[in-house]
């Protein structure tokens, strides 16, 4: 992949729906030549971006989605939302919850939440590209 490459994925949030969207945002990182130790660490943080949104977005019983953005515009960044269209509700601290914004936190560069219809985690991330073997 050269120049500006971006992957968009819309799921129902549902219990499972993390999981194919970590594996399509491993996937178009690996295809983008992405250091295989970041791709851990980027789909680890948001992994728990997704997991926020699928348990937490749609409180009140309705069906929601979850998106996600992907997008390699400059060398060695990535800059990654997920989003959805529920109702951010801040909670209180529970005793061995509430980890998940920490995690995403100390991998990512910088995270900004915008919580003005619906949720947006946006995040920026260092992703190192690897060489073409020979």
């Amino acid at each position: 992949m050269t120049g500006r490459s971006e992957l968009r994925v819309h799921r129902v949030a549902k219990g499972d729906s993390a999981r194919p969207l970590r594996h399509a945002l491993a996937s178009f990182m690996k295809a983008a030549q992405v250091d295989e130790d970041t791709i851990d660490d980027i789909v680890t943080a948001v992994g728990e971006a997704l997991a926020n949104a699928i348990e937490h977005a749609y409180d009140d019983g309705r069906d929601g989605r979850i998106e996600l953005y992907v997008r390699l515009a400059e060398p060695g960044l990535a800059e990654v939302q997920v989003c959805d269209e529920g109702t951010f509700i801040q909670r209180e601290d529970r005793q061995g919850r509430g980890f998940g914004l920490r995690i995403v936190r100390s991998i990512a560069r910088s995270v900004s939440i915008d919580t003005s219809g619906g949720t947006t985690v946006h995040m920026i991330f260092n992703a190192p590209r690897t060489e073409p073997a020979a």
